[in-house]
């Protein structure tokens, strides 16, 4: 029993916080370090919000956010709705790297571009930052948000493959990562980074109203135990998403 204890107790220490309210809780403590998480779900439910929280989780670890969608002054804008400030502070401060993965005045597509900063631009960066990666506890936290536009530009599965392969094996170098996709494009598209990902968080939004109103199930977590009972999530004003402790009711 010490030793099962021991074990936990390490497996705790190596883990990445989420900075999601009640999510560290599922999954005995957090991320794995030197994981590639993938977050899957339709528009609203919270996907790039527990991006910008796991990004701003830690003030004094680098991060760095890639956005396909998003330029900086509207990813700020929408913190600032809910009441993430840290973001936006962390950015300021030097600790949070913002890439652009598109081009509102290209002929390219968001694809396109998305195919070339990931096999050209990233890897170049991330061996410029790998040696400050190196020195903090799980390396750099990095997100990006979404990766649709990515495999909308690749649909051939073996391409797909060793193209996500490539790109999730070099950011388990460097840090703890959460990619999203969003579920709307069907699950054939969403199959090759769901397979290679090192855990799948999917959000729902059932329409119902009550608790179960929006939910955060985990459908896979590689090497751990982790909670398989689908959680009620929301939002609100200076938390952003959170899960909901249902256990005492």
């Amino acid at each position: 029993m010490q030793k099962l204890l021991r074990k936990m107790h390490k497996q705790e220490n190596d883990r990445i916080l989420s900075g999601v309210s009640g999510f560290d809780n599922l999954v005995f403590g957090g991320f794995r370090k030197n994981s590639v998480n993938v977050i899957i779900a339709d528009p609203g439910c919270g996907k790039s919000t527990f991006c910008w929280q796991f990004c701003s989780e830690d003030s004094q670890s680098p991060a760095l956010f890639v956005s396909l969608e998003q330029n900086i002054d509207s990813v700020f804008q929408d913190c600032s709705d809910i009441g993430l400030v840290k973001f936006e502070e962390k950015y300021r401060r030097g600790n949070l790297q913002f890439q652009v993965a598109f081009s509102e005045d290209s002929d390219l597509t968001s694809g396109e571009i998305a195919l070339r900063f990931f096999m050209s631009e990233l890897p170049k960066y991330l061996e410029v930052i790998k040696e400050t990666a190196d020195s903090y506890h799980g390396g750099i936290r990095i997100a990006i948000d979404p990766l649709t536009p990515l495999l909308l530009e690749i649909p051939e599965p073996n391409h797909q493959r060793n193209v996500i392969n490539r790109i999730f094996s070099s950011l388990r170098k460097i840090g703890t990562s959460v990619v999203t996709i969003e579920r709307g494009f069907g699950k054939t598209l969403a199959r090759i980074p769901l397979f290679l990902s090192d855990s799948i968080i999917e959000l729902d939004h059932i329409g119902l109203g009550g608790v179960f109103n929006r939910t955060l199930s985990i459908r896979k977590f590689r090497g751990s135990a982790h909670s398989e009972t689908p959680q009620p999530i929301g939002f609100e004003k200076n938390k952003g998403l959170l899960i909901y402790d249902i256990s005492s009711n």
